[in-house]
């Protein structure tokens, strides 16, 4: 009896790899949303994105910072521009 209900949970845990990680992520969402409320949750949650966006972009070798300061030359005035 042990022994199938082992080789049951290895082949589920083998088999159904993306289910448990969502299980294991969305299991993780709700305590935090009961701990924390929703709003702070969704704070954390959006922080999170923006710096795997921010990080994505530097591992690409990307040039985020001069894509970002030439971006600001183009929206300031010039009079607030200090390069």
């Amino acid at each position: 009896m042990l022994e199938s209900v082992k080789k049951f949970v290895v082949e589920f845990f083998d088999t159904y790899c993306s289910r448990k990680v969502g299980f294991i992520l969305g299991a993780a969402v709700g305590v935090a949303i009961l701990l924390f409320g929703f709003f702070n949750t969704l704070f954390v949650a959006l922080c999170g994105l923006v710096g795997l966006f921010v990080g994505s972009r530097f591992d690409s070798k990307d040039d985020l910072v001069d894509k970002i300061i030439n971006k600001l030359d183009e929206l300031l005035p010039e009079r607030i521009q200090r390069w």
